[in-house]
């Protein structure tokens, strides 16, 4: 080999080098984006997310409100798809990180935000039949779990549906509100669970579950037109659309 070509082999080697470790070697997660590309029927979409991000002071939980204070939350698109199906019922456990399970699948729900002594004190004194049942059923009023269980069947209702029926009668402003109006009785149990005592979302939810989670679309145009709107700056509303979507 002529010595003026060992230069130019040894470097073509290093690039070929570097070029393979730099292949071989997975990309760190633990960096955000710059800018994301949402592929859409109205038109691609380029997301500045770390112009967003630094807008926000790197304070991932104003967007990604599942975080917390995880420095590298999960894409919206783990959660929010495109579409809720069966496809979708049946992988995403598979696609999405375990440690997000309990932001859908909580363990429980109880009625820690319900007041018995309020109700009796301030809406219905002396007029306990308001809310349980007459001398003909139960000649004292007593918890409605004494009777009505878990599982109704064709002579009991379930006690979720037979409190909710009763509660129904004067809270109709909360049922109007559906599952945001949850939160007025019922607060989420935080404690983890083991998945396999996950029950799927109908076991209470009656909405199917694109009410219950956004959709891609609707999360995005939720979240960033209402957050435009507030701050009065950005695209928002219905005539902004070409702000944002390419043609």
């Amino acid at each position: 080999m002529q010595k003026r070509l060992i230069p130019i082999t040894v470097l073509t080697g290093i690039l070929f080098i570097t070029a393979l470790v730099g292949y071989l070697i997975p990309e760190t997660p633990d960096e955000p984006p710059v800018r994301v590309l949402l592929e859409n029927k109205g038109g691609k979409v380029i997301f500045t997310h770390m112009a967003h991000a630094e807008l926000q002071d790197q304070d991932c939980a104003v967007c990604h409100h599942t975080s917390g204070t995880s420095e590298n939350p999960p894409a919206c698109t783990s959660c929010h798809v495109a579409k809720f199906d069966e496809t979708f019922a049946g992988t995403h456990q598979d696609a999405m990180d375990e440690t997000q399970c309990s932001a859908c699948h909580h363990a429980r729900a109880d009625v820690g935000n319900f007041s018995h002594e309020n109700h009796v004190d301030d809406y219905l004194p002396d007029d306990c039949t308001a809310c349980h049942h007459d001398e003909s059923i139960e000649p004292e009023p007593q918890a409605c779990a004494d009777c009505h269980e878990q599982e109704g069947d064709g002579s009991m209702p379930s006690l979720m549906d037979a409190a909710h029926e009763r509660c129904a009668d004067c809270h109709q402003d909360m049922y109007s509100e559906g599952t945001r109006g949850c939160r007025s009785c019922h607060t989420r149990e935080k404690a983890e669970a083991d998945p396999a005592e996950y029950r799927p979302c109908a076991d209470c939810h009656t909405e199917p579950a694109d009410q219950l989670i956004p959709t891609t679309t609707n999360a995005f145009h939720g979240q960033c037109m209402a957050c435009h709107e507030k701050q009065g700056a950005g695209p928002f509303g219905d005539d902004a659309c070409g702000q944002c979507h390419m043609k």
